[in-house]
């Protein structure tokens, strides 16, 4: 069996996306595979793995219309046919194109696009293409996922190409992680956090309407929001309108996100839609009960009653509500936090996926 592998990410930027990419080279790395990665120059995926051993690395400029380039494609044929590759892995919509074009020209056994996004493709006729002569296997990183990728068009790929793999979570690496003291409080105040981009899709400002109702309640709490964004100013001049700036603090990029998730009671999510969330999961896997949107692919991480609440997406009076309960009840986010680790053990833990990701690259 061909052992080479060759992951093709030519984002730039980092993220979930990024992550899995860097997590799963390396894993497969270790299980004897011969591992490749394909980035854009000035990447952070590269920057990450360049000092790792038993990784090849290569960059080119890729762009979106990066596929009418015949020098480019070129390059991409002889790098997929001199290597000998077995399994192409793809990212971005422009990587499959690029990627999975040259791959095919060069004999590439297999072209495998991995969506994490639940974005609907676009019904094209370039898509229609791609999709019916390229793409050999769909991963897609929730049932979520694999809906909006069909939304348009039903019939864009056959049933028996497409593998539903959840992202993949190493507890145990989660677990060896220290533990630091980022925020203290008063007793009796309960700790709420928030860690995502800060742009509308994520709903940050439902969680500052949500804090607005607490406070008029007399609940004792305080929200710490890690991350950066575009909305970062918007979000902070709406705390200061709703009278809530002092019951929430902007932490912006946070670096020890294991003591982040520590300091806290209660994770919240008011994500408008996922493609799958990792912070509930790292919450959920330091025993934190979440609250969320029972929307997009939140409802297959989150059990709703048994390891968080999930309310009517967009609802910032049910969002209050459900947080307050479990201000209120320390008993049930014990109970909660607990069950929410056992259902990332039995279902998103890394030696789970990494199987179900080889059964896909082995299978005949």
């Amino acid at each position: 069996m061909n052992k080479n592998v060759c992951f093709f990410n030519s984002n730039k930027a980092w993220g979930g996306g990024e992550k899995w990419n860097h997590h799963f080279s390396l894993l497969l790395r270790d299980k004897g595979y011969n591992v490749f990665v394909l980035t854009n120059h000035k990447s952070e995926l590269r920057e990450r793995l360049k000092e790792e051993p038993g990784i090849t690395l290569h960059s080119e400029s890729i762009g979106n219309l990066s596929f009418l380039n015949p020098f480019l494609m070129g390059r991409l044929k002889h790098f997929f046919g001199s290597n000998n590759i077995g399994t192409l892995i793809t990212a971005l919509p422009s990587d499959l194109k690029s990627g999975g074009f040259a791959a095919k020209r060069a004999g590439v056994n297999r072209v495998i696009y991995r969506r994490g996004i639940a974005v609907p493709v676009k019904n094209s006729w370039l898509n229609r293409f791609i999709f019916s002569n390229v793409v050999d296997r769909l991963i897609v990183n929730s049932l979520e996922t694999k809906r909006t990728v069909l939304a348009n068009n039903s019939e864009l790929l056959s049933e028996d190409k497409i593998r539903q793999i959840y992202n993949g979570f190493d507890v145990d690496e989660f677990d060896r992680q220290p533990v630091e003291p980022v925020f203290s409080t008063e007793d009796n105040v309960v700790v709420i956090g928030n860690a995502a981009r800060l742009t509308a899709q994520k709903g940050q400002k439902h969680l500052l309407e949500a804090a607005k109702i607490l406070k008029q309640k007399g609940l004792k709490f305080r929200i710490l929001i890690a991350g950066k964004g575009q909305m970062e100013a918007e979000l902070k001049a709406y705390a200061a309108e709703l009278d809530v700036e002092e019951r929430v603090s902007f932490l912006g990029f946070v670096k020890n996100m294991k003591s982040f998730y520590a300091a806290q009671d209660i994770f919240c999510l008011p994500s408008l839609w996922e493609g799958f969330g990792y912070a509930l999961v790292e919450a959920m896997t330091l025993e934190k009960p979440v609250v969320g949107f029972d929307t997009s692919s939140n409802p297959e991480v989150v059990s709703n009653g048994e390891t968080g609440l999930l309310v009517a997406p967009g609802d910032s009076e049910q969002l209050a509500s459900a947080l307050e309960k479990l201000i209120r009840d320390k008993e049930l986010r014990t109970k909660m936090g607990k069950k929410g680790r056992t259902r990332v053990l039995e279902n998103f833990n890394t030696p789970l996926v990494l199987g179900k990701l080889i059964d896909v690259i082995e299978e005949k």
